[in-house]
């Protein structure tokens, strides 16, 4: 957990490309599924690769770290009635709907494992799910 007077412990991230692309990789298609209308959605990666950093200032200046080995799933269902959010600044607009959400993960290094708890057991503090424009297609 981050956030004032909590330390971050850990940094995963899968690195820095030589183009400078930061903490990014290329998802198989079939590791997101989203129904139709944008009601329900499920995101999960298996035994992910990534550098293991103490924290995000160590993970910008220095060269990479130790590695380990990440799994998740994620789920979305959508609750409640659907909502527009527009910023005309940033171009940028969207039909949402609330959504329950849950998360399972873990990560396994040389001489550790994390396990989240189970997915059942996971709260949602906010999500939300639906269809965005944004850049180019902004209209």
């Amino acid at each position: 957990m981050v956030g004032p007077g909590v330390p971050q412990i850990q940094d995963y991230n899968p690195g820095i490309a030589p183009s400078g692309l930061f903490w990014t990789i290329r998802v198989p298609d079939g590791a997101v599924r989203v129904n139709h209308d944008a009601t329900s959605a499920t995101y999960g990666l298996k035994n992910v690769t990534l550098f293991d950093y103490p924290n995000v200032e160590v993970a910008f200046l220095q060269p990479p770290a130790p590695t380990v080995t990440a799994s998740f799933d994620m789920t979305f269902k959508a609750k409640g009635s659907r909502f527009k959010s527009r910023d005309t600044a940033q171009h940028f607009t969207g039909l949402f709907r609330l959504a329950d959400s849950r998360l399972e993960w873990n990560a396994i290094g040389s001489n550790f494992e994390y396990q989240s708890d189970p997915m059942s057991t996971s709260t949602t503090v906010y999500s939300a799910i639906g269809f965005e424009r944004n850049g180019i297609f902004y209209t």
